[in-house]
């Protein structure tokens, strides 16, 4: 089973608890066959081999976009768009630290990955270029990239942003206050239910070791009580 084919079945068969209306609303929603066509259409070749910002990560970005685009309503198009961001925001890694430039790494390969010219193609190379930044630079990066509909280009950027954001549950490190949309902040829950999905589909760790050390989590994500507090 590829990985677009597991997200896919994972959506339809899972048990979703709380979440099942919202995965419901989605695979009945053209978006869902957006989210199908851009993970067909993935090259899986091109992206960064890493358990953190590998194959996995990408596939379920794509999903959070396309959520993300459903509640903005986006159009076709505009969904088509965002989900070549999301697929290819990463490209430029070199490693899993954190780097600012990678996102102008990632931009600069977005035309041959993606095939995109002219203003879709400004749209994307801003989104993506800004998403490892401040969002504060935003119009810069509109700037930069010559970007005509700064509506657009700010919707796209910022729906990448939140996709983006919400697998930041794969490091335990998600907080919902920092992202952009309201609908993004109710989807928080599903996140981590579609990691943990993942993970148990692909028997990956929930809990990466380096975050086990970092937040002092056991490998289900509960604290360790330290030494100190033990009785």
């Amino acid at each position: 089973m590829d990985d677009g084919e597991r997200l896919m079945t994972l959506l339809r068969s899972a048990d979703w608890g709380a979440d099942a209306p919202l995965v419901t609303r989605f695979l009945k929603s053209p978006y869902a066959v957006c989210c199908a066509d851009a993970l067909n259409r993935l090259n899986r070749d091109a992206l960064y081999e890493s358990s953190l910002h590998g194959v996995g990560h990408i596939v379920r970005t794509i999903c959070h976009g396309a959520m993300g685009a459903m509640e903005e309503g986006c159009t076709e198009a505009d969904t088509s768009l965002l989900l070549d961001a999301c697929a290819y925001h990463d490209v430029g890694r070199i490693n899993d630290r954190e780097d600012t430039e990678h996102g102008r790494r990632s931009a600069r390969r977005l035309g041959e990955l993606t095939g995109r010219t002219g203003e879709d193609l400004a749209e994307i190379c801003a989104a993506v270029d800004v998403h490892a930044r401040d969002d504060a630079l935003l119009p810069q990066m509109l700037e930069r990239y010559q970007v005509q509909d700064r509506a657009r280009g700010t919707l796209l950027a910022k729906l990448l942003k939140d996709a983006d954001g919400l697998d930041r549950v794969r490091i335990w490190d998600l907080n919902p206050r920092y992202l952009r949309f309201p609908h993004s902040k109710t989807r928080v829950d599903f996140a981590k239910a579609l990691y943990c999905q993942w993970q148990a589909s692909t028997d990956g760790v929930l809990v990466p070791e380096f975050v086990r050390k970092w937040k002092a989590l056991d490998e289900y994500g509960n604290p360790v009580q330290a030494a100190s507090e033990k009785k």
